[in-house]
């Protein structure tokens, strides 16, 4: 699986405390770094869902959610659409 970086993380390597970083990617960026970073892996997963034939399992760990299921929900959170709709709409534009 690969994984995602973890606020916490960030900011360990920026030698900030995690509230900090949070609080200044918020101000600047107008939206909570928790969320943008969801974001990023929903728009990953998204590209693999069109590019690769690969599984939505597969295409799930390879973007970094620990679950199908975890992956799954944000999918639909993101876009109002299950991976597997996706795909398929995609498919049909292509």
């Amino acid at each position: 699986m690969e994984e995602t970086p973890r606020v916490s993380e960030l900011a360990a390597l920026l030698g900030m405390t995690r509230e900090k970083l949070s609080r200044d990617f918020t101000a600047e960026q107008r939206v909570a770094l928790s969320a943008y970073l969801k974001q990023r892996q929903v728009v990953h997963a998204a590209r693999l869902l069109e590019r690769s034939p690969l599984s939505t399992t597969r295409i799930a760990y390879l973007a970094g959610f620990g679950t199908r299921r975890t992956f799954y929900r944000a999918f639909r959170r993101e876009t109002g659409l299950s991976p597997d709709q996706y795909r398929r709409i995609r498919a049909r534009k292509s």
